[in-house]
Parts: C-alpha cells; structure tokens; sequence
C-alpha cells in the first residue's frame, strides 16, 4: 500500500514549486512557514472547541463537533459492544486477581457525557474536488486530548437526532 499521508513539511515542498524564480523574496524559510501553519491550525482548532463550524478555506468543507446518544448493544456472548476503559480495568485487575485471571474488562459508558458520544466531523459534501471521499481528517493525540478535555469540563455540542 503506497502511503499518501500528507503534513505541513510536504506542503512547503509544493509552496516552494509554486512560486518562480521571480518570486523568491516572498517564500519564506520552513521554520517560519511551519510556525504559521502550526498558528493557523491552532486557530481553526479552538474555533471548533468553541462550538463553531468553521468553513475551510477554497471550498474544502467544513469541521465541527458532533455528539451521538450511544446504544449499547451486545455480542453472542453477551458482552457489551464497547471500549474497554483500561485505566480502570487495570485498577479492577490490581484489587482483584480472580478478575485479572478471568480477563473481566471495564468498559466505557461515557457516564459524564449521559452516554453521548462526540466526535470532530469533517462535512465534505459542497467541495468542489474529485474523488473527495478518498481524503480523510486525522487530528493530533495533542488535538483529540484537547477535545476529551473541553468535555469534561461541561462543553456540550450538537448532538444528532
């Protein structure tokens, strides 16, 4: 599988072939355009913790933060379809070797949230590029620990119906 991961470093490779001979005062060192990237990103980030949508710049789409009330359902076996919560799993394990040797796991309800389940939403359906269902968003553990934190303090988003 060819890995087509893109990041700031690979576009500034393309900003510096963009720009002609003629241009070269205006491109900036990599220090400086990573900074400025970085700055950006940041900015679109806290707009979206704040509960906004924010509309990509040349008609990428737009990102937001949606929630949805979890079903929990069950397997043949009649364990739960759910996360394990291994903090408190390992917990359970230290206090009680008989579950440890049984393998009994914890699982995440999302208690604090009533059971709703959030998650960032990369809407694509006005962009103007082909083949757009290829591209996908994947955010920083930095960005996503961000997230889960701004949700424990309370922050409440749109929750789908």
């Amino acid at each position: 599988m060819i890995k087509t991961d893109s990041n700031i470093r690979k576009s500034y490779r393309l900003y510096k072939q963009l720009h002609t001979k003629e241009d070269n005062h205006l491109i900036v060192d990599i220090k400086t355009y990573i900074d400025i990237a970085n700055k950006y990103n940041k900015f679109l980030l806290d707009k979206v913790l704040d509960g906004e949508e924010v509309t990509l710049p040349a008609k990428m789409g737009t990102i937001y933060i949606r929630g949805s009330k979890q079903k929990i359902r069950f397997d043949e076996n009649g364990l739960p379809l759910l996360a394990p919560d291994w903090t408190k799993t390992l917990a359970y394990w230290k206090n009680n070797p008989q579950a440890k040797e049984d393998k009994k796991l914890l699982y995440c309800t999302n208690e604090h949230t009533d059971g709703v389940r959030y998650k960032i939403i990369w809407s694509k359906k006005r962009i103007m590029v082909e083949n757009k269902t290829l591209y996908s968003l994947r955010l920083t553990r930095t960005n996503k620990r961000n997230i889960s934190a701004t949700i424990k303090k309370g922050k409440e988003y749109l929750i789908k119906k």
